[in-house]
């Protein structure tokens, strides 16, 4: 039945016919055979599959001659990645190993290199050390090669190895019959001696006395990099090494100068591995910077200093000198500036090696100053003030002139930009961006030039864009209220061929109304049918309203669109997407953000239920206007997320892609949804009870006084109950976002991101965003530079903590309601309350996230009724994002709560129950950001659990 089942697999399939091709005659059609094994490891990554297949190549390998031989090195090479799910490494080997007894040198060098190949299956096999070892020796070169390259390999993944081979390295670096080129190549071994110390100082010393003995270059270069690579991995002996390196690069011998690149490039490589240079070794580097006439001395020098500065260790270091911080970083800033107005005086934009200076010293300006402004740990002198002023000033103006030396031509139509110069112009950009942000007086008139500058440079308007994105979501303030401008600029490239600037633009106008999306001239309606009409012209909808063009354009504008909170428009861009479609899970996929699209928009307009109040002893009533309504109806919106559901599942078993994260977020969003249906049913019900008795009493003026109104037990359970609901949800939440981290951590480690993303062309398809160093939490409301966070991390993390709060502060009002239901039964006709349970009044179940909230309230919350509460949800002019917008109208809406569902009564119990009825109505409707992560996809076999 198992070999059944076998035949029927297409890999198994796959593997047979690639046997039967090789068993032709023809040469060629053996050798496509063996070249089709790397494709069968690629499609089939089963490890049966690829343990059978190898086992294969490695009988091919034993009985064919050295053109096959080396078709299959090329095999192993492409398919090293699979070799882990070898089962049978043994047989492999012994199937291969005999080819080393062959006399034919050629046979010999081609198991060498795939036995080098093979190092992450074969490094702790002593046998093939040894044989390794012996073809070290071998008068062939070809062998030899092949021996130092299996050497090296191995030593990479077995300090075993290392060790065993460590003594015959050094004999064979030491002796002058070794030639000269084969000693360059055995000297970068040591480089993989780095985890054991005694091993590690024993390379150290090898390479020193051999570094005092020979004057070749290369052989020299070879021995710093190797020493480099041993000090930045061991961390033993590193500021020898630095004073070496330092050493080897101030060496004014003309011979020297490859030598002296090679040692600034090294001295960068350990600055990048977080290694800390005193201030007499950065002066160092910067005086080396501004002795030597070369320029690719003096450009390998800047860029060495950019990444020692990137070093956070070390701005703390130095401002924390004693007496002399500031005038030490005062001093590297004015050298800096030495070699900038050195490379602005003498550049001419056509010299390469020229303008690379100028772009990196405009790199180490632009960490040095808001460095030297922000970290600073003691109080500023006037001359420090005035150093870094002047020093800001005279930067921003020479990247200005940088940038219109370079752009001029374009608008005189005398030159065109060359293939590298959209790329530098970006960079500059970047640079002249976060350098007048810090300058507050010419952030605004910066924008203005960005604006004029998108008018006469068509050529450049996606550079421009992402840096006007940039703006809008570093400095919020300065696009608010231009939405009407960057809408303008949006009609007039929506038929333009190049999507992405349309893109990155609509991204802009979605930041600029991050502080209040009421701030549009026309109203919120007005702007999303703006928008709305602009989308159908982008996707040129035909009659029956599907997109003709730009279909992976308007994906990520709707999916950026739910990012953000506008779900309506997200709806638009994605209608009718899945049409036309012949993949089912795509469809099905499309159809899903389509379904959430709809829900989140529908949940906006969501209405509260109405809201009666009564002011007691005049016998008058207030009733909303819409008093016809009823309560709140979420079942449609519960259900449509169980068909959501139903769609990941579907595309998760057809896909074998992990939707775990999609799953629960939606399973948490429904549960949400009908802990708050249940919550407002309860509302509802105690508003009825509470307007039937002021009814009775107003009615019956004779029994008012002596009637008191008694809730039912059950009322107060009903609430409690809810709020037990909101807190085992908020800390679901908290296990989603520990899968945010775990995603996070798991992606820094394999990749690295820029500080802004407008330079990168990828950045709008990647639904990149500007990464911020700083991660914000909206519950605690700190800081935290501990760990850099990517965009999409920290978009994903503070969505998911938006939707904790919200059920945090409803849980924490809804005891306190029934804390204010629990007085108002306790009170007499005399208006007195007992006191029996004073001391437990103000316990509440609260989970820990919520008490930074509490205590570290607004507090200029209005005394004003129950209607000023919607004042707090977009009324906040200091956030930069809606996540902090949130952040600050919960802290105020909490201040609300709980200055107003305090003491007991009826009257109390009436404002508080339409207090809560609000908070809850507002919540339901908020614009929800749904988390980046969302729209990710992770292989089945590789995501990571919590």
């Amino acid at each position: 039945m198992a070999a059944t089942q076998d035949s029927e697999d297409p890999g198994y399939k796959r593997l047979f016919e690639l046997e039967t091709e090789y068993r032709a005659q023809r040469v060629s059609d053996r050798l496509h055979a063996i070249v089709s094994f790397s494709y069968l490891f690629d499609d089939f990554p089963n490890p049966t599959i690829i343990n059978s297949g190898f086992l294969k190549l490695a009988d091919y390998f034993q009985n064919s001659n050295n053109t096959q031989r080396h078709a299959i090195l090329q095999v192993f090479t492409r398919s090293e990645r699979h070799m882990k799910k070898i089962m049978n490494v043994e047989e492999v080997v012994k199937r291969i190993s005999p080819q080393l007894q062959s006399n034919d040198p050629l046979s010999r060098a081609l198991t060498l290199r795939a036995f080098g190949t093979m190092a992450v299956i074969v490094s702790d096999r002593v046998d093939v050390y040894h044989r390794v070892i012996h073809s070290l020796d071998s008068l062939e070169a070809m062998e030899v090669s092949a021996a130092i390259y299996a050497a090296d390999r191995i030593c990479s993944h077995s300090q075993r190895f290392c060790a065993i081979i460590s003594g015959k390295l050094a004999f064979m670096v030491r002796d002058e019959k070794t030639p000269l080129p084969v000693r360059r190549r055995l000297i970068r071994i040591f480089g993989h001696m780095f985890e054991d110390i005694t091993l590690a100082r024993l390379a150290r010393k090898t390479c020193l006395d051999i570094l005092e003995l020979t004057q070749d270059a290369e052989y020299i270069v070879a021995i710093l990099r190797t020493l480099t690579r041993l000090a930045s991995h061991s961390l033993v002996d590193v500021p020898e090494q630095i004073e070496l390196l330092l050493q080897q690069a101030e060496d004014q011998s003309v011979l020297s100068t490859g030598i002296r690149r090679v040692s600034l490039m090294c001295l960068g490589s350990l600055a990048q591995r977080g290694i800390e240079f005193s201030p007499t070794q950065i002066k160092a580097i910067f005086n080396i910077a501004l002795d030597f006439q070369d320029e690719k001395t003096t450009l390998r020098a800047v860029s060495t200093l950019h990444k020692v500065f990137l070093q956070a260790g070390v701005m703390t270091s130095l401002l924390m000198l004693p007496d002399a911080g500031q005038q030490t970083m005062a001093g590297y800033i004015e050298m800096a500036l030495h070699i900038m107005d050195r490379s602005t005086t003498s550049a001419s934009l056509s010299h390469l090696g020229l303008r690379l200076l100028l772009l990196e010293s405009y790199a180490l300006l632009s960490v040095l100053l808001p460095s030297y402004k922000h970290g600073s740990v003691i109080e500023w002198s006037e001359a420090a003030e005035r150093t870094y002023r002047d020093a800001l000033r005279e930067t921003i103006q020479s990247m200005e002139q940088f940038l219109a030396k370079l752009w001029t031509p374009l608008k005189d139509g005398t030159r065109t930009l060359s293939h590298e110069e959209p790329s530098q112009s970006g960079t500059v950009l970047r640079y002249w961006l976060v350098l007048t942000l810090e300058e507050e007086s010419g952030a605004e008139k910066m924008f203005k030039t960005i604006l004029g500058w998108m008018e006469d440079y068509n050529d450049l308007s996606l550079i421009l864009s992402k840096a006007l994105l940039h703006v809008a979501q570093v400095q919020p303030k300065l696009v608010h209220g231009l939405q009407d401008v960057i809408l303008t600029l949006l009609e007039n490239r929506v038929d333009c061929p190049d999507t992405r600037t349309f893109t990155v633009m609509y991204r802009a106008l979605l930041e600029s109304l991050s502080l209040n999306r009421r701030s549009f001239a026309g109203g919120v309606e007005a702007l999303e049918t703006r928008v709305s009409s602009l989308l159908e012209r982008f996707g040129q909808m035909d009659m029956e309203e599907q997109p003709t063009r730009n279909h992976w354009d308007l994906y990520q504008l709707g999916r950026y669109s739910l990012q953000t909170g506008w779900p309506s428009l997200a709806t638009m861009a994605f209608k009718n997407l899945e049409k036309g479609l012949r993949s089912v899970p795509h469809a099905l996929w499309l159809s899903t953000v389509q379904t959430l699209a709809l829900i989140e928009s529908s949940l906006q307009t969501v209405s509260s239920a109405p809201v009666v109040r009564s002011r007691r002893g005049s016998g008058d009533m207030e009733t909303s206007d819409d008093s016809e309504g009823g309560i709140v109806d979420l079942y449609s919106h519960q259900q449509m997320y169980v068909k959501i559901i139903g769609y990941l599942e579907e595309i998760e078993a057809n896909q074998a892609m992990n939707r775990s994260f999609q799953l629960k977020l939606c399973s948490l969003r429904r549960e949400y949804l009908q802990t708050c249906q249940q919550a407002v049913t309860t509302l509802h019900l105690l508003t009825s009870s509470v307007v039937n008795h002021n009814l009775k009493s107003s009615s019956n003026s004779a029994l008012s006084s002596s009637l008191a109104f008694v809730p039912l037990p059950s009322d107060e359970r009903a609430l409690y109950q809810c709020a037990d609901q909101l807190n085992q949800l908020a800390h679901q939440y908290t296990l989603l976002r520990a899968r945010i981290a775990v995603q996070e951590t798991t992606t820094n480690q394999t990749s690295s991101s820029s500080a802004s993303n407008f330079n990168s062309t990828n950045g709008v398809a990647n639904g990149g965003g500007t990464e911020n160093t700083t991660s914000f939490s909206i519950v605690t409301g700190e800081s935290s530079h501990s760990v850099p966070k990517s965009s999409s991390d920290q978009q994903s993390d503070a969505a998911v903590e938006i939707l904790q709060t919200m059920c945090l502060v409803l849980a924490y009002s809804f005891q306190k309601l029934a804390k204010v239901l629990s007085r108002t039964s306790a009170v007499h006709g005399d208006g007195q309350q007992h006191s029996d349970n004073d001391e437990d009044e103000e316990i509440f179940d609260i989970d820990p996230l919520l008490i930074p909230l509490l205590y570290h309230q607004d507090q200029e919350v209005a005394d004003s009724d129950a209607d000023g509460l919607g004042s707090f949800v977009f009324g906040s002019s200091g956030p930069r994002t809606l996540a902090e917008v949130f952040r600050a109208s919960t802290q105020k809406a909490l201040g609300y709560v709980d200055q107003h569902l305090q003491g007991g009564g009826v009257d109390t119990l009436e404002m508080s129950l339409s207090l809560v009825q609000q908070l809850i109505v507002q919540f339901i409707s908020f614009p929800v950001p749904i988390p980046q992560m969302f729209f990710v996809s992770r292989n089945a076999t590789l995501s990571a659990q919590p």
